[in-house]
Parts: C-alpha cells; structure tokens; sequence
C-alpha cells in the first residue's frame, strides 16, 4: 500500500491486548502452492500470520494430537550416541537452553514447530479467501476435544464447520452474506460426521441448517 506493507495485523495486535486479550502464539501458515504474481518492490506471499489470542494464562492445550513422525533422519542420527548425546548439552553462549538427544530414543513422533506447511485450497471457488480444511482442523485438535463447541463468527463458505463436523465437534457458524450460507450449509450437511453413533440425522442436517440459516438473518 502507498510502496509500504500495511500495519493492520500489527495494529489489530496492539488493539486485542488494549482491550484484555493475551497475545499467546503466531502460527505461521505455509503456503506450498502460493498464487504466482510479481510486484516491483517485493516477492509473492507464500505465507500467512495465525494469530493466537486468549483471555487467560491457562487454557486447554492438547499438543498430543497433533504430533507429527519423527522423520527419516532420527535412524542414522540416533544410532550412534556420543558421551555429550546422551547429557544435556548446554547452550556455548549461556542462553539456558540445552538438549539431551538420548531423550529422543524410543519415540516415534514429535511435537510439531509453529509453521504449518499446507497447500492452498483450489477446488472451492465459492470464497475470495478460502483455506484447506486441514488448517481448521489443525486447531480444532490442538484446543478442544470430542463434544466441545467450535464458534466461527467469520463463516464464510463453511470450512471450520466442516472440519468440526468431521472431528465430532459442536459447530456454530456466523455470517452475514446469504450466499455464503446456503453454501455452508450445503457442504457442511454432506459432510459425514467423525462419529455417528454421536449425531444423528437431525444433527447432521436440521441442527445445522437452524444455525446457518438464522446466523444470516439475525446479525
């Protein structure tokens, strides 16, 4: 904008914690298949901010679920331990951090880092701004469980309600465009549910439709 990067997501940042929010974490969202393009001052976007704000300190956080494989280096690397792999090896610039690489023996998964690398969505042309249904679901894992309720107040054509259905969560979706409802509503009731003994057929259709629908009428 005007030769510069707009601050709005800066300013949206200051402007949560003004009023009480905690800044907890930034995701970084890779983006493997980024849209080409080619500005004079600066390269394409392959990334976006997913930004993490709470009202406590303390909140449900269940990393377990979403732990990745090791990885193929973990064979050759955890094979032959030295003296220093198998103590914790202090930081050389007494930053207080360390490893103990021995503690890495046994295991088969790791906790992931704050980048999560996904391709864009291609197939829904209903939204300007759609992402894959593995960004939500993502989220959804990492904060709540089975039966707990996911609240989407920027709806749009439904993505997060149909990551929550498939992950046997609760959904509520909010949205002012019509259009964009009738398009959720539309994906979210052909989306089989993660656990059908749980919802029934009232759920997967009707409970859903009264949400959407009044979510547009209302607001």
């Amino acid at each position: 904008m005007n030769g510069e990067r707009h601050t709005y997501v800066i300013e949206l940042i200051l402007e949560m914690r003004k009023h009480g929010w905690l800044w907890t974490e930034e995701y970084c969202w890779h983006k493997k298949n980024c849209y080409p393009g080619k500005w004079p001052n600066r390269f394409r976007d392959a990334w976006e901010r997913c930004l993490h704000f709470t009202k406590r300190r303390r909140f449900n956080m269940y990393q377990e679920a979403v732990m990745v494989p090791m990885g193929d280096w973990a064979e050759a690397r955890l094979k032959n331990l030295s003296e220093t792999d198998r103590r914790r090896d202090e930081s050389r610039v007494n930053s207080g951090f360390g490893k103990n690489v021995s503690n890495w023996l046994g295991r088969d998964k790791v906790y992931p880092t704050n980048v999560l690398h996904m391709a864009t969505e291609c197939s829904n042309r209903a939204h300007s701004a759609v992402f894959p249904v593995g960004l939500p679901e993502w989220f959804i894992k990492l904060f709540t469980v089975e039966g707990d309720l996911v609240l989407d107040p920027f709806m749009g054509s439904g993505t997060t309600g149909v990551a929550a259905k498939g992950l046997c969560r609760d959904y509520v979706g909010i949205e002012v465009m019509p259009e964009y409802v009738v398009e959720a509503q539309e994906r979210i009731v052909a989306t089989e549910p993660g656990c059908p003994s749980r919802f029934g057929k009232e759920f997967a259709g009707g409970l859903y439709e009264t949400i959407l629908t009044s979510s547009a009428h209302d607001i």
